[in-house]
């Protein structure tokens, strides 16, 4: 879970700064776009098929780099880093074995990391309205952590991998630009949605893991296809230059 927190920070973060950076930087002369944009986009992710018979819904952020082919920024290359869990479940256990005055906090976390690179179109490079298109091929990562942390959750004390495994996805998106400025440098608020076609991998949902009176734990996997939708809102800012 911090690792997808992190990773939603990084989002806005990349965003704010960007936004930030262009706005001080307009009164010591004027920019001009480069081929380059980011994105940074918090999401909303509606698992479907036997997927999203297993799990529920999970939250996340993905971050998009966008290299313009040609001037007008019709067709350009796209690069995806993202992250969302669904699911975690949380049990507070004693330190020492034979008193409860001191408690620490066993957190699991079930989350999904992935890595996408292709291609996408803008419709139309001006107005207040700019749709586009966009196709990809990643990867995907179901990873099941287990983490001990005191009550303050400032750092863990040890963490365990539970479960991992990996698979292909292929993906289709689009959505709408709607600038925020009326220069080719300004921002654009970012509305729209991916879905993953996601291949056959192995994953633990929220109940799946058994404390066993011994001490040890027993697995109990899915194992099915993993399509899902991602709803996804944020902002687009072009990478600025001087001439």
């Amino acid at each position: 879970m911090r690792a997808i927190t992190r990773l939603s920070l990084v989002a806005v973060l990349l965003s704010v700064d960007a936004v930030e950076s262009n706005a001080q930087s307009r009164p010591r002369g004027p920019l001009f776009p480069t081929r380059f944009t980011i994105v940074g986009d918090l999401l909303v992710a509606q698992p479907k098929g036997d997927f999203g018979s297993n799990v529920d819904q999970g939250f996340g952020a993905n971050v998009v780099f966008l290299y313009k082919l040609d001037r007008a920024g019709v067709f350009s290359l796209r690069a995806d880093l993202g992250g969302m869990q669904y699911g975690s479940e949380n049990k507070r256990v004693p330190f020492i074995p034979y008193t409860g005055r001191v408690l620490l906090d066993v957190t699991t976390s079930n989350d999904v990391y992935w890595g996408a690179i292709g291609g996408q179109m803008q419709f139309l490079t001006k107005g207040p309205v700019r749709p586009y298109a966009n196709a990809a091929i990643g990867l995907q990562g179901f990873v099941t952590e287990s983490a001990l942390s005191g009550s303050d959750e400032s750092w863990d004390y040890a963490s365990t991998t539970n479960s991992d495994d990996f698979t292909h996805a292929y993906i289709f998106g689009g959505g709408v630009l709607i600038p925020l400025g009326k220069t080719a440098t300004s921002a654009s608020l970012n509305i729209g949605a991916r879905y993953h076609f996601g291949g056959t991998a192995k994953y633990l949902r929220e109940g799946d893991i058994t404390d066993n009176s011994d001490g040890t734990i027993t697995l109990n996997p899915r194992n099915t296809k993993t399509d899902v939708v991602m709803w996804q809102v944020g902002v687009s800012v072009p990478i600025p230059t001087r001439r």
